[in-house]
């Protein structure tokens, strides 16, 4: 017995690794020992600012819509001046030589920024509540702002783009076509493709916070699942464009977003906050109010649907489409991570920025967002819109008609409405 204890104790001793001479461990070299120390450092470093970023957009979520919006555009600022310093900072020499070089970079940017909100803001009929809030003179001129939008937007283009041919100078044409070129593929990424997010914001939180969670939640899944059994089950790793990516990493990461999406649709569907639409802009928060739709009432649900019913369970509707939704976050958008890294490693670097510690700038945050987000606005336009205006949209743009069609609008409903109640 007393052999068989010091023999466990010696084992014991031999086993656990002890601090030794020069820094490493034992049965560790020293590379070993700081590759170890350096994956700790990084994992600390990547949870603590994650968190806090986490929190900082739980903030921003309970402020209300409007501050979102503010969000997002000052994110796409962040993701323009990223992406176009990728070719800027190696053409220095030549850029010096172009007249407002930048200068026409950044009003590219603003003229489709402004289009795009000024766009999304007409169309949900927002800048009604905006003219509301103001003194009447003032809403008065703004009023007719809105009325001249399309051609503020035209003339922007216009100075813009004579602008550009003007500063166009000999032995660089070749070098401003392509930058040209790549800043619209830049708005086309990050300004064109965030239109549907901005409608998601004032069709309801819920399809702006869920994308948003399953991206970050994937994100973070992989990074440990990756870390925690990367390579030990497939050598190889999952593509060329990101070495550090693991089979690991994508297929555990893809389970638990499944499962993450299912109760946390559930979740966030339990308050009036997210679920309803907000057709006002307002500078502080007030509670929302509206008849809850059906998709966020728990029933009995039919898989694969009510026609071939395989089987049932209790549970809302929403979580089902989560659950759709989380399965793209998982294996497509992605995508747009690769594209990013297809990027960098195209123009040797290691993260877009040093912003944000552990995590790089807001490209390498937000590279498979927005994606995600174009993705969301479609499965909301096609499975959940109705309609594409709302009552009071609708008598807002009646209101603009002259009397005539106004007269004839609403003979017509009468017509309609005496022939529903007569059947």
């Amino acid at each position: 017995m007393a052999k068989d204890a010091k023999k466990s104790a010696k084992s014991s001793q031999q086993s656990a690794p002890t601090p030794v001479v020069g820094g490493a461990t034992a049965g560790l070299t020293p590379e070993q020992t700081k590759s170890r120390e350096s994956k700790l450092s990084k994992m600390i470093v990547r949870s603590v600012f994650g968190t806090a970023m986490m929190v900082s957009f739980g903030g921003i979520i309970w402020l209300g819509h409007i501050y979102i919006i503010i969000m997002l555009a000052w994110i796409q600022v962040g993701l323009f001046r990223e992406l176009v310093n990728v070719r800027n900072k190696r053409k220095e020499d030549r850029i010096g030589r172009v007249p407002l070089f930048r200068t026409i970079q950044w009003l590219m940017f603003f003229v489709a920024m402004y289009y795009m909100y000024f766009k999304v803001f007409l169309t949900l009929g927002l800048e009604q509540s905006i003219l509301k809030q103001l003194p009447e003179a003032l809403s008065w001129r703004l009023a007719k702002f809105v009325d001249y939008h399309t051609l503020i937007v035209f003339v922007g283009y216009v100075f813009v783009f004579v602008a550009l041919v003007l500063s166009l100078r000999p032995g660089l044409y070749k070098f401003q076509i392509q930058t040209f070129t790549w800043t619209i593929a830049v708005l086309c990424l990050i300004v064109y493709q965030v239109k549907g997010a901005t409608v998601l914001i004032f069709e309801g939180l819920f399809w702006f916070i869920l994308p948003c969670a399953l991206v970050i939640f994937n994100d973070i899944a992989a990074y440990f699942c990756g870390m925690s059994f990367g390579k030990k089950f497939v050598s190889f790793p999952l593509t060329q464009l990101s070495p550090n990516k693991t089979w690991e990493g994508f297929i555990g990461a893809a389970f638990f977003t499944v499962v993450f999406g299912w109760y946390f649709s559930d979740f966030i569907s339990n308050s009036t906050w997210t679920v309803c639409r907000q057709h006002e802009v307002m500078a502080w928060p007030s509670p929302l109010e509206c008849e809850i739709d059906d998709v966020f009432v728990k029933q009995v649900v039919h898989f694969p649907y009510e026609d071939l019913s395989l089987f049932t369970v209790f549970a809302k509707p929403v979580q089902v489409h989560a659950v759709a939704l989380a399965c793209f976050a998982s294996v497509i958008a992605p995508m747009g991570g690769l594209l990013a890294s297809a990027i960098k490693r195209a123009y040797d670097l290691k993260d877009f920025d040093v912003l944000i510690p552990g995590h790089g700038g807001f490209m390498d945050r937000m590279d498979c967002q927005f994606l995600m987000l174009l993705c969301t606005y479609v499965h909301y336009r096609t499975f959940m819109k109705k309609h594409d205006f709302t009552a009071d949209q609708l008598l807002g743009i009646i209101r603009t008609l002259q009397v005539p069609s106004q007269d004839y609008i609403l003979r017509n409903l009468a017509d309609g409405l005496n022939r529903t109640l007569a059947s």
